[in-house]
């Protein structure tokens, strides 16, 4: 039986490592090409989309000025509810007239969150944006 020097041994690992390495080949398959009728379909989705979007966006700028419209009342009415509590608290004397001043507040800040409730509620629900086109 014959021996394998090293040099050998390492001359056969280098050889086999080259040979068992394969070059990188392109994918020589192409996509098919659209034909007409896919592509003005595709414009005719991608022309609705844009005008669902512009669509949306006027609804969410709406819908979010209303809703802000109705937050900026309901801080003004506590801010209002805060000012005649804190001045009937000032010049009560008894403790029947915190515990009137106080539930006063309790009670207009009540009324406030049931109008900034049921106004965002008359908004509905919010605009959801339209979904893209398939490709």
């Amino acid at each position: 039986m014959k021996v394998l020097s090293k040099k050998s041994i390492g001359a056969l690992v280098a050889l086999g490592l080259i040979a068992g390495t394969g070059s990188a080949v392109a994918d020589t398959s192409t996509t098919p090409k659209l034909t007409l009728v896919e592509k003005a379909a595709r414009k005719a989705a991608a022309e609705l989309h844009q005008a669902a979007v512009a669509q949306f966006k006027g609804a969410i700028a709406s819908y979010r000025s209303s809703a802000d419209l109705a937050r900026a009342t309901y801080k003004s009415a506590i801010g209002s509810a805060k000012a005649t509590r804190d001045a009937a608290l000032a010049a009560a004397t008894t403790a029947e007239a915190k515990s009137a001043a106080k539930s006063a507040f309790a009670s207009a800040a009540a009324t406030a969150k049931a109008a900034k409730d049921s106004a965002i509620a008359a908004l509905g629900a919010k605009p959801v944006a339209p979904t893209k086109p398939a490709k």
